[in-house]
């Protein structure tokens, strides 16, 4: 398991930059910089369900399952992630400086642009 830091503080399972989940979904099939990755397991944070109970929360933990469908991240393999460390973080403006190859997804829309894998590494 990566050691996982997640600093997307409007999460729903963020708790004090640790994840509150056992696992952790990051898409990025087609992806060929940080902004094309995304967190699928993010639920932001809302006054409906920031006090609701979870059955399945768990204590946070630095230590996550990171199943990841980034075939072209040189930490993935059999869609999981063998990084030592992983961070998932926003999407800022600036990030895009990241990407020289701006590839979105089949609608033209991004899956997810609110968070994003930052210890993706393209292959390529």
């Amino acid at each position: 398991m990566p050691k996982l830091k997640c600093v997307v503080g409007q999460c729903l399972y963020n708790a004090n930059n640790a994840c509150q989940r056992n696992s952790i979904d990051v898409e990025g099939p087609m992806a060929r910089c940080k902004k094309d990755t995304a967190c699928l397991s993010y639920v932001e944070r809302t006054a409906k369900n920031a006090n609701m109970e979870f059955a399945k929360i768990n204590v946070p933990s630095n230590h996550t399952n990171v199943y990841c469908d980034a075939s072209n991240c040189v930490f993935e393999h059999d869609s999981k992630c063998f990084a030592d460390k992983i961070e998932i973080k926003n999407v800022e403006s600036s990030d895009q400086k990241y990407c020289d190859l701006e590839s979105k997804y089949h609608d033209g829309h991004w899956k997810n642009s609110v968070t994003m894998c930052k210890t993706f590494e393209s292959k390529e």
